[in-house]
């Protein structure tokens, strides 16, 4: 892709009873603001139907994603909070980082709770999503968030694992994401280095933001083992 972020087919793995999901029907990406005509293209190439966006109302209205005019696509949104709105460049929003409350956040903590927040905090709109996709009408199916990252990561994740991916593959493909956004995470980090001028500890601050880490994942998955005490259950009652 030119211009999307973190664009890959999640399919394709072994389950844990010997199968294999299908390539093809499963996609994940960044948001589709900035997509050029060749990427949409492509992503008309794939025959994808159901775009599933998982970024905030006020992330869509800022950012509207761009489609393939030739392909009908059906749209849906769980507007899941982002972590941060890092992207912010006013003057209040710089006299935060100088001397108010968000010089003092750690965004290390607040991605563990953003996590556990994602795995059990959408239980309608997830299941909701299940069902699109278990209807082969719908797909393939292409998820995104803003980069493609956290919110996805931990969507794709549990999608994997309702079909039967083993957990230490399903977290494998979730780390996928740390090559895949380096020319990205590169831009961002170039931007905020300028707040170095001011004193901010920008990459003490920010970093934890632009990486797939483990113990994040993992976080979502304690959340839902603490919630319903197993995957099965979580998948049971939590999402019907």
């Amino acid at each position: 892709m030119e211009a999307i972020n973190n664009f890959r087919d999640f399919g394709g793995y072994k389950t844990q009873n010997g199968t294999r999901l299908k390539k093809g029907l499963l996609y994940r990406s960044g948001d589709l603001s900035k997509a050029t005509d060749a990427d949409l293209e492509y992503i008309a190439s794939l025959g994808i139907k159901t775009v599933c966006d998982l970024r905030s109302e006020g992330e869509r209205k800022k950012e509207p994603d761009r489609i393939p005019v030739a392909k009908p696509f059906t749209f849906f949104n769980i507007p899941m909070r982002p972590i941060v709105e890092y992207h912010g460049r006013s003057l209040r929003r710089l006299f935060s980082l100088m001397f108010g409350s968000e010089r003092r956040m750690d965004y290390e903590a607040e991605s563990y709770q953003a996590y556990r927040e994602y795995a059990t905090g959408y239980l309608p709109q997830l299941k909701a999503l299940f069902q699109r996709i278990s209807d082969p009408e719908n797909l393939p199916l292409l998820i995104h968030c803003s980069a493609g990252k956290d919110r996805t990561g931990v969507v794709a994740s549990l999608i994997q694992l309702v079909l039967g991916v083993p957990l230490e593959v399903a977290i494998e493909d979730y780390l996928k994401t740390n090559g895949n956004l380096d020319a990205y995470t590169e831009n961002i980090f170039r931007r905020l280095s300028k707040l170095g001028y001011f004193g901010i500890p920008w990459k003490k601050l920010y970093g934890p933001l632009f990486a797939a880490r483990v113990d994040f994942i993992n976080a979502a998955l304690e959340q839902v083992k603490e919630e319903f005490g197993a995957f099965d259950e979580w998948l049971r009652r939590g999402l019907g």
